[in-house]
């Protein structure tokens, strides 16, 4: 026994460089993967906690709110207890606050009230005084102390529904952490005050309870998804039904539910298509094996036969094999494993479990003994027999046309699924479809198998072709390929495998990076994107956007203020956008499949939307004058305000009190170049007949401006009272306004998304009314497009933010206050910083940079470009086992070609060529083969990756042109190392005059 085992060990040694090769290619196979299953099993998780972490309290958490009880404490401790039952097991944080949103203070603005308590008071800073102890104390904010221009000691009287209440300032604060979950939703530029429940509750119209849940960025997982959508979504619905939570039906707020739906779609799209590199590598690896098993199994041809006549069985020979092939692929393995673990460990974690660790290193030891087992069987059987017709030149198929068949039918079948239902089940987003998933990597192998069926006819047609021409230059390189058609069986297919996968890992991961630039770019509504976290309507001059401001800063190349907010169109919810649309083109870079902004720009632009009456250069005070007169009784102006607009397009009020001689003087502040309305607020406290309201004195722009007579709604008592500024009410008592703009109407024209249009019936030319917090207006529809800029809803309406502003002075007291700024930057990362200094700790400051799905998809991306590269090295691993099978079998053939004449050189050179005509040819039919793989699934894959793009969305299909450069390249450069190597080594056996077939 001991006589037998050190056998087995000389024979492995005499073969230990194709063993050595063997474990070369295992160690290759299992690092790669080891890498790809890491990917999809641990970078899940790795981006959850990435996002989770990244991204504002706004994207990852959840506000539930409702009306306050009597018992503030009880009812906090019986929402928690509910909430804790419905989170069980799962890593979720919940901080609560109650306050009283908008409440009037004395000096024309409001405030955001909260309640004191001690989880209130470990997020705040005090900065000066201290914090409240009393119903009569409060604690402000920096940002109502500088608006209100108070300080401790001051007091503040916020407007009761009962009576005023006033509290004295005992302390000013700021929040700890901003921009923690906690003060999601409790933020206002008007600034906040905190006061005792009582306070709170005299000063407002009711008190609101908040808790908001935020998933524990360090523990939550992958796996916990699925659960906590469920718990996160149904939480309001739970609470409702319970009367001791709520005063009233609890409402949500935040897009913590649909983070983590989208999340779950981005796991679900990464294990769509990390099993395509995947399976195409498993396909190359058992091909590369089987033929380095091959190799393996020539060169012991004589030995095998031997071996066989002196009574080793074939059983024998398996156990043999196995044995010496398993301890070469575990060895192997364990390096491979090693290494991959290595890799994983810095770049995305440990190990998610059992099966990520030890899935991938088992079967590739498992392949690798089955194929060099399975391999030798097949040899020793055949030891004895004579040359099948393929070895002997006379075979011109080194595949069946059945198996073919079967291959391109399961490959038709997969498609099909694909196709019809998408990677995923039913289309849907839980789980992925096996059979649909594996279509690329079928459609891939089916190919390279028609390509195999192919080879022989077309190796024999070429032949024909050679044949006609003189000399052996060459017809010898296509007769040779011709009758070895076994030899070259394993490097073509390879080959093609090879040349499909980079392709299809070029075209998706252009496909995918085009579409998630472009969409991102939309939804974010330009390459930087500043959320404010203001609202309402300006008050002054301060509350601007700051986009002039912002517009300055290096590197910024347009700019626009915007708002976002929410509305309904009829009973459909849709999201409000409105911007500078003439701004669209430079802030949207987009291609145009995805969104013309050149058109839409002309379509929802109207010309000169808030032109004005413009200002004098360089004023800094506009005068003007205004008359009050009454038939009966007195009548007196109480205020004017002049609304100007600023070079941003955006406008502000400007107060001034008349003087006894009816003069106003509005300051201008900076940045406003024209004026775009006034005011007038006239009292009679008696009433008054027949009051005559002029305005005079204003820019010779405003001479012939109107009464805008909806502005203060159909029950103002004034009308126009001829051409010019001048307003007649037939009486009045009490306070009345009336407001004067320029003539004519101001058009509204709107963009809807196809979706909205589809819903409500809507068609280019139809009016319809918007609703929102931005102001009711009505407009026409001017264009229908797929998806708007700044949101990722579905169901969206554009409007110019200078023409939706123009038609609101019209319509309505006031305008909204711009909530964001869109900027287009060269370096959206060094803007972006920029503006966070310049616009404070409370605004909200993103990128077009798709880092969300950057984050769970970069494995997917990464895993393609892995897969093309382990078949790329298996492929030029097939060819080197080739050549060296060439080596030994033709070696008699150099020298009868000497005999006859043809020189080391001429040998060398026509050996080279038939192995540079096979892999072009393989190449050229690989590349049609990713080509079309590109084309059948490379646009679902990539739309089906890219979760944050709304669904309406068309992709269009590109090539990463330097990957697949790269890529062709360094394939070329090691196949033309190994032709190289191959003709030295002919040459060298042309050389050598001593060697005898007989006695080798």
């Amino acid at each position: 026994m001991r006589a037998m085992g050190a056998f087995w060990l000389q024979r492995a040694r005499a073969q230990a460089g194709t063993l050595v090769a063997t474990g070369l290619v295992v160690v290759v196979v299992a690092a790669l993967a080891s890498v790809m299953t890491g990917l999809a099993f641990r970078s899940p998780t790795s981006a959850v906690h990435a996002t989770l972490a990244a991204e504002p309290a706004a994207v990852t958490s959840v506000a539930l709110e409702s009306s306050a009880l009597s018992d503030l404490d009880a009812q906090d401790a019986d929402v928690r207890r509910a909430l804790a039952k419905r989170l069980s097991g799962l890593p979720v944080a919940v901080a609560s606050s109650f306050s009283a949103p908008s409440v009037p203070v004395e000096g024309g603005r409001g405030a955001l009230v909260l309640v004191s308590g001690d989880g209130l008071q470990q997020r705040v800073t005090m900065t000066q005084g201290r914090w409240p102890g009393a119903d009569t104390e409060a604690a402000v904010d920096a940002a109502f102390a500088r608006g209100h221009s108070v300080s401790v000691g001051d007091r503040v009287t916020m407007s009761g529904p009962a009576a005023p209440v006033t509290v004295t300032v005992v302390g000013v604060w700021r929040a700890t952490d901003p921009a923690a979950p906690a003060w999601l939703g409790l933020t206002t530029g008007d600034g906040r005050i905190v006061v005792s429940a009582a306070t709170a509750a005299a000063a407002s119209d009711g008190v609101v309870g908040r808790w908001v849940l935020t998933p524990d960025a360090r523990r939550t997982s992958a796996a916990d998804l699925p659960r906590l959508q469920a718990a996160l979504g149904g939480a309001a619905g739970q609470l409702s039904g319970d009367s001791a939570a709520g005063g009233s039906p609890f409402s949500t707020s935040g897009d913590g539910v649909a983070t983590v739906a989208a999340m779950q779609r981005s796991v679900v799209a990464l294990h769509a298509v990390i099993p395509v590199p995947l399976a195409v590598l498993a396909a190359c690896s058992a091909i590369a094996l089987v033929l380095l098993a091959q190799l393996l199994a020539g060169a012991r041809r004589v030995e095998t036969r031997l071996l066989r006549s002196r009574g080793v069985t074939i059983p024998a020979l398996a156990r043999a094999t196995a044995v010496e092939s398993g301890l070469v692929a575990l060895a192997a393995t364990i390096v491979g494993t090693l290494v991959a673990q290595v890799v994983l460990l810095a770049t995305v974690g440990p190990p998610s479990g059992a099966l990520d660790l030890l899935l991938p290193p088992l079967l590739t030891v498992l392949v690798a003994i089955a194929a060099t087992t399975l391999t030798a069987v097949v040899s020793a059987r055949a030891a004895s027999d004579s040359p099948g017709a393929v070895e002997a030149g006379r075979g011109r198929t080194v595949v069946s046309a059945g198996l073919t068949v079967l291959a391109v039918v399961a490959a038709a079948v997969t498609l099909w699924r694909f196709v019809a239902f998408g990677p995923t089940v039913g289309g849907g987003v839980d789980a992925v479809d096996p059979t649909g998933v594996v279509a690329p990597a079928a459609v891939l192998c089916a190919i390279a198998l028609v390509g195999l069926l192919l080879f022989g006819p077309a190796s024999a047609a070429v032949e024909r072709v050679a044949g006609r021409g003189r000399g052996v230059a060459g017809v010898l390189p296509a007769r040779q390929v011709g009758r070895g058609v076994a030899l070259f069986a394993g490097p073509v297919a390879l080959i093609v495998l090879a040349v499909g996968s980079l392709t299809f890992a070029a075209g998706y991961a252009g496909t995918f990076g085009g579409f998630l630039r472009d969409s991102a770019l939309l939804v974010n509504g330009a390459s930087v994107r500043a959320d404010l976290g203001v609202g309402g309507s300006p008050h002054g001059t301060g509350d601007v956007s700051g986009a002039a401001r912002l517009g300055r800063l290096p590197g910024v190349t347009a700019v626009s203020p915007a708002i976002v907010d929410s509305g309904t169109v009829g009973d459909t919810d849709v999201a409000v956008v409105a911007a500078n649309s003439a701004k669209l083109p430079a802030l949207l870079p987009v291609g145009g499949y995805l969104l013309d902004t050149a058109a839409l720009s002309r379509q929802v632009t109207p010309k000169d939307a808030l032109a004005g009456a413009p200002l004098p250069s360089g004023a800094h005070e506009l005068r003007a004058t205004v008359t009050v007169t009454a038939g009966a009784g007195a009548a007196a102006v109480v205020g004017t305000t002049a609304w100007l607009a600023t070079t941003s397009d955006e406008v502000v009020p400007v107060t001034a009190t008349p003087g006894p001689d009816g003069s106003v003087a509005f300051p201008v502040p900076a940045g406003a170049d024209r004026l775009v309305a006034v005011d007038t607020d006239v009292e009679s406290v008696a009433g008054a007949d027949a009051v005559t309201v002029t305005l005079s004195g204003l820019p010779t722009g405003a001479a012939r401006w109107v009464q805008a007579s909806s502005a203060f709604g159909s029950a103002s008592p004034f009308r126009a009272d001829g051409a010019g500024t001048a307003a007649r009410a037939a009486s009045l008592t009490g306070d009345g306004s009336v407001r004067f703009v320029p003539p004519g109407d101001a058009a509204l024209p709107l963009a809807v998304t196809t979706a909205l249009a589809q819903d409500d019936s809507l068609q280019v030319g139809q009016r319809i009314e918007v609703r929102s917090p931005a102001g009711d207006v009505q407009g026409t529809v001017a264009a229908i497009v797929p998806a708007l800029p700044g949101t990722t809803s579905e169901r969206a309406v554009f409007a110019d933010l200078p023409a939706l502003t123009a038609v609101l002075l019209r319509t309505s007291a006031s305008v909204p206050r711009a909530s964001s700024v869109w900027l287009a930057a060269d370096d959206p990362d060094a803007v972006a910083g920029a503006v966070r200094s310049a616009v404070g700790a409370e605004a909200s400051v993103t990128t077009a940079s798709g880092a969300f799905v950057a984050r769970f998809l970069g494995g997917a991306v990464a895993s393609t470009w892995l897969g093309a590269a382990g078949c790329a090295l298996l492929a030029v691993a097939a060819v080197a086992a080739a050549i060296t099978a060439a080596l030994r079998r033709r070696r008699g053939e150099v020298i009868v070609l000497r005999a006859v004449g043809l020189s080391g050189r001429q040998q060398a050179w026509a050996r080279r060529l038939e192995v540079v005509g096979v892999a072009c040819a393989a190449g050229v039919f690989g590349l049609l083969g990713g080509i079309v793989v590109v084309l059948l699934v490379g646009n679902t894959l990539a739309r089906l990756s890219v979760v944050t793009a709304p669904s309406t969305l068309s992709v269009q299909g590109r090539v990463d042109p330097i990957g697949m450069a790269v890529g062709a390249v360094a394939l070329a450069a090691a196949l033309a190392v190994a032709v190289w190597g191959y003709g030295v080594a002919v040459r060298r056996q042309a050389a050598d005059t001593a060697y005898r077939e007989e006695t080798r």
